[in-house]
């Protein structure tokens, strides 16, 4: 059910969007940052500070500020660029384009998506997926690196300090892109978490870089960039459905504890081998130790589906705390074990169901408990417990 957006920087991850998890409450409350407010239109826009000790930050010439901050990033990567990246700046409208430019292209899966999301209970009935994605991705993306095209877009006009906080992010991207082709189309058709896990890696290491630029930026540099965001996050609609924003943002908030518990176990090099051996599970990523560790999933009979299949596989601890509307580390998605899911259609219906163990009989029988609560609020919903498993069953 988890899906990500290659090389792409997010503006709702500063603002504190995705992780307001309230079941009770259908609107986004926004933490950290405090509230987010309209720009008033009649306020002038901030102007970039001028020149100071942060890379990038002594020129207005992009070549120039490119070459530096690339440098800057090789020494905090600890690798070099094989071939010097191209950087393009692109106006709103333009850039939404670009970044856009192949979306309807998956409009079957995405009307396959909407089915699950709603058979789960995660969006409501007649939510428009491909539209409310079409409306976050171009509000919420402020630059993007094309692995198979080798395109590194920043959707900025001028060379502002966010811009170039942006253009450190990609930069990272294109860096590892070099070293270890971030291009991995069959990572889409695998049956484990290996695509949730790699997502995790790269978007957890290019946050991490990026917030160490950010700390060479001056004080009134930074105060700009947060004024900016906050100025970008106001354009959000309320309304778009938290689901899309946790699975559009958890690489940003879950990948950089992941990547500095690699590098504080192994280093660079143990970054690099987590670049060509990812996690395989969502649990992996919420507790990095098991991933250093080897830990994989328990294996687990896969369910029976009573229709045309439209996908089997995993489904995740982190899916799993979505359903369950609870933050990623309750004692319930701590204890998941592990799983097999499928997804079927039959008729006009499209159903879920998946068979989750837990670490111990304990933790099984925890995940039964929220599962069954979680069964009272949907309307064609169940839950049974096995003497090795839970099953859960959604339809729409």
């Amino acid at each position: 059910m988890v899906f990500g957006v290659v090389g792409a920087v997010v503006v709702l991850l500063a603002m504190g969007l995705a992780w307001a998890v309230s079941p009770a409450d259908d609107g986004v409350e926004v933490l950290d940052a405090g509230p987010v407010t309209p720009a008033d239109p009649d306020d002038e826009p901030a102007e970039a500070p001028g020149p100071s000790g942060s890379p990038g930050s002594g020129s207005g010439d992009l070549e120039t500020v490119v070459a530096e901050i690339s440098a800057w990033v090789e020494e905090e990567r600890g690798l070099e660029f094989e071939e010097d990246p191209v950087v393009e700046l692109a106006d709103e409208g333009e850039f939404q384009d670009r970044l856009l430019a192949d979306f309807d292209e998956d409009a079957e899966e995405q009307a396959e998506f909407q089915a699950e999301l709603e058979a789960l209970g995660l969006i409501d009935e007649g939510v428009d997926v491909q539209e409310e994605l079409r409306e976050l991705l171009g509000v919420g993306v402020l630059g993007f690196y094309d692995p198979e095209t080798k395109e590194l877009v920043v959707r900025a006009g001028d060379i502002t300090p966010l811009a170039r906080i942006t253009i450190a992010h990609e930069l990272v991207h294109a860096l590892d892109d070099q070293h270890f082709d971030l291009d991995r189309p069959e990572y889409d058709d695998a049956t484990d978490e290996v695509g949730t896990g790699f997502s995790s890696i790269t978007e957890g290491n290019a946050t991490v870089i990026d917030a160490a630029y950010r700390d060479t930026l001056s004080d009134d540099e930074e105060q700009a960039a947060t004024d900016e965001e906050r100025e970008l996050a106001s354009g959000l609609d309320p309304s778009i459905p938290l689901v899309l924003l946790q699975l559009l943002s958890y690489p940003y908030e879950l990948g950089p504890p992941l990547v500095e518990a690699i590098l504080e176990d192994g280093g660079q090099e143990g970054l690099d081998a987590a670049f060509v051996d990812p996690p395989t599970t969502s649990e992996q990523i919420l507790d990095p130790q098991r991933f250093l560790d080897g830990e994989e999933g328990i294996d687990v009979p896969a369910p029976t589906a009573d229709g045309e299949v439209i996908y089997a596989g995993a489904f995740g601890a982190l899916s799993l705390a979505f359903v369950l509307g609870v933050d990623p580390y309750d004692e319930a998605v701590e204890g998941w074990g592990g799983d097999a899911y499928v997804v079927w259609t039959e008729g006009e219906q499209t159903c879920a169901r998946a068979n989750i163990v837990g670490d111990t009989d304990a933790d099984t029988t925890e995940i039964a408990d929220a599962l069954n609560d979680w069964a009272e609020t949907q309307p064609d919903a169940e839950v049974a417990a096995s003497a090795d498993f839970v099953t859960f069953t959604a339809c729409t």
